[in-house]
């Protein structure tokens, strides 16, 4: 991975800077993360919820993006440079799982969003087993996250509507205790993970 830690937290205090002035940003829970390696688990609603998940933790952390936008000259360079990992949705690629083990064994803190995908009508969506695998096979702490008022802020398929408050919650680390190998573990743990969302306000 090509992050440039300067440059990852110069971008992060410009979006911290943003969130406040036009978001009026709250956070809770925030610091009580624990160190990594860490899976931030937030729900998905707004293009908006990668920065506003991301601006008020003082630390790296580590997002999946389309592989289309990695697109050169500029994309192949200021994706990699703030932490996004490439992933093609429609059938992600050995390359991306790689990418993915390699920043929690480095004790990192990845950004996954379990629905995989942003919410068409604001509510929480099915959790995607993925999060389950991937907190299985590397023995990871998931936190859930909620983050409120971004798809008001910047709904799917709409514009962006400033001074629409978000608050970002942050909750207790879950642990997945099931069988590494099945499947409907990975399911259920995935489950648990947005349950706990849905109780953070």
């Amino acid at each position: 991975m090509k992050v440039r830690p300067f440059w990852f937290h110069l971008c992060r205090l410009i979006s911290l800077t943003f969130f406040k002035l036009f978001h009026g940003i709250r956070t809770q829970g925030v610091d009580s993360i624990p160190e990594g390696p860490l899976i931030l688990a937030p729900n998905h609603a707004s293009y908006l919820d990668p920065p506003a998940v991301g601006c008020s933790v003082r630390r790296v952390t580590y997002y999946l993006a389309r592989h289309t936008l990695f697109a050169p000259p500029v994309g192949s360079w200021l994706l990699p440079s703030i932490g996004s990992i490439p992933v093609n949705q429609n059938s992600p690629g050995p390359s991306s799982l790689k990418n993915i083990f390699e920043v929690l064994k480095n004790k990192g803190t990845l950004v996954l969003f379990p629905e995989g995908g942003r919410t068409f009508d604001g509510n929480l969506a099915k959790a995607e087993p993925g999060i389950g695998l991937i907190a299985a096979r590397s023995n990871t702490p998931v936190v859930p996250v909620h983050i409120i008022g971004s798809r008001e802020a910047m709904p799917r398929n709409g514009g962006w509507h400033p001074f629409r408050p978000i608050r970002v919650v942050y909750g207790s680390p879950m642990r997945f205790s099931g069988d590494p190998k099945n499947r409907e573990d990975f399911q259920k743990f995935a489950d648990e993970v947005m349950s706990a969302i849905a109780k953070l306000h």
